[in-house]
């Protein structure tokens, strides 16, 4: 199954491609995703918790690093990864580019995946729609990641502003108190890469946003209520099966 997607950063190239390339740090931007161990430069031990509804999946494997060309800003990485509980499995070669214009740095990201067991049978149609919402997602996470810097150098800059002009204009013989001081200290920055108690990524709410696209054309609508009716089917089956 080939999977391609696209994002984009209002950012420096070169500050995107370090990031992206900080695996442990960039790993909270996707939804579920989680590094478990860093086994070399090129090599992680890799995990990621999806939801579908009441069944929730859980894969563990590992991903290694094929290709990285710093100067033409593209990588390749290869995945393997297994369900924790079941027989499902996961095989993937991801290319990945960076090109930059006008300060917004475009990455496209194509995709060989293999899927077997419960992922499978959601169909390439629900699997391409969740994939594009979960970029997305990625992309706003990455922007917040990469702005973060900035912003903190902004309310630094700004607090040092606001401190010399306060200084100018109190009288010369009163030294300003500590409480005043301490009024224009600038905010704690956020911490990079926090994530919520469960980081699973839920593909029935990425799925909303993914419905509500295809009911403004009528072919998509019917392939996406066969995707709805294939996936009701499915879990209705392995619910029968844990009562039986």
């Amino acid at each position: 199954m080939q999977l391609d997607s696209t994002f984009s950063v209002v950012a420096p190239i070169d500050t995107v491609w370090n990031t992206l390339m900080d695996f442990e740090r960039v790993a909270g931007c996707v939804p579920g995703a989680q590094i478990l161990n860093k086994l070399s430069e090129d090599a992680y031990q890799v995990g990621m918790k999806v939801k579908l509804g009441p069944v929730s999946m859980q894969y563990r494997g590992q991903m290694n690093v094929i290709e990285r060309d710093v100067d033409g800003h593209r990588a390749v990485f290869q995945g393997k990864a297994q369900e924790t509980r079941g027989q499902g499995t996961a095989e993937a070669t991801v290319t990945l580019q960076l090109v930059e214009s006008k300060g917004t740095t475009e990455g496209t990201v194509s995709a060989d995946v293999s899927l077997s067991g419960k992922a499978a049978a959601m169909g390439k149609g629900v699997i391409t729609s969740v994939t594009d919402q979960m970029m997305a997602l990625f992309a706003e996470n990455l922007q917040t990641m990469v702005g973060e810097p900035a912003a903190a150098a902004a309310a630094a800059t700004a607090s040092a502003a606001s401190s010399t002009a306060a200084s100018s204009t109190a009288p010369s013989s009163t030294a300003p108190s500590s409480s005043a001081a301490g009024a224009t200290s600038a905010p704690a920055a956020p911490r990079a890469g926090s994530a919520p108690a469960d980081n699973s990524l839920n593909a029935f709410s990425l799925a909303k946003g993914m419905i509500a696209d295809q009911l403004k054309d009528p072919g998509k609508l019917i392939g996406a209520l066969a995707a709805v009716a294939s996936i009701a089917f499915f879990l209705g089956r392995l619910s029968r099966g844990r009562r039986s």
